[in-house]
């Protein structure tokens, strides 16, 4: 009995320096900046993260793709920040964007110049897609709309 007490008293406090020695690995920098988090991932930030850490999409069309940098890692997507470059540097236009392994897509509509874009994620039951829908509210991305795609819609299109 006395062997495992000791046992506990050594291993526990092992076990949670080891846990809060990896959140750093799993917790974004705050606050949210485009070198704070490219510095995150260099130190080992989001270690064997299943989904593209960043994307790269056009929404202004001015030929400089704005990027999203991967802030969180879970189990059916990732959540991103969204930075668009300016002449002072990269500037954060959305704190929050859902996305998943698909590509993200731009839609048609845009306001102010800044294109609508879709992203897609799985369904908590498996059994479909969710789709989101992120538009330009005049100075960052907001969430627009979501639906979800039924699986017999994706195989009966």
């Amino acid at each position: 009995m006395k062997r495992a007490l000791i046992v506990l008293v050594i291993a526990v406090p092992l076990c949670i320096a080891s846990t809060q020695d990896n959140s750093r690995l799993w917790t974004a920098p705050e606050p949210l900046t485009f070198d704070g988090l490219r510095a995150w991932y260099a130190a080992g930030g989001l270690p064997g993260h299943r989904w593209p850490r960043e994307r790269y999409l056009d929404l202004n069309g001015d030929g400089q793709p704005e990027v999203f940098l991967g802030i969180e890692d879970y189990s059916r997507g990732m959540g991103y920040a969204l930075f668009t470059h300016r002449a002072d540097g990269w500037v954060l236009i959305a704190d929050r964007i859902e996305g998943a392994k698909t590509p993200f897509v731009l839609l048609p509509e845009s306001h102010n110049g800044w294109r609508d874009f879709r992203t897609l994620l799985e369904t908590w039951r498996g059994r479909g897609l969710l789709e989101i829908t992120y538009t330009w509210d005049g100075q960052h991305y907001v969430h627009k709309s979501e639906r979800e795609i039924k699986s017999d819609e994706v195989s009966n299109p």
